[in-house]
């Protein structure tokens, strides 16, 4: 249960960044305590319907992500919100 938690508040961390128009890049895994992001970016697009994609910026391997459906992506933080409450 432990780690469902500390998953959950992860989740809602990197969607409060990205809906706060931090840039937040696939090597920033380790700012949220993971190393494995592109994993709950891809949770959130497909479990949550949150449109997440990743953007190149720049040259190389250096990718970012962007919410395009931040509306949706508010109620979904909502909903994190309110179940990780109970």
């Amino acid at each position: 249960m432990e780690n469902q938690n500390y998953k959950g508040q992860v989740l809602r961390r990197f969607l409060r960044d990205l809906l706060s128009g931090e840039t937040i890049g696939a090597s920033d895994g380790k700012r949220y305590g993971v190393s494995w992001l592109a994993n709950y970016a891809t949770e959130l697009r497909d479990g949550y319907g949150v449109e997440i994609v990743s953007i190149p910026k720049g040259k190389g391997l250096k990718h970012y992500y962007v919410i395009k459906n931040k509306e949706h992506t508010r109620k979904i933080l909502a909903f994190l919100d309110t179940q990780a409450k109970q």
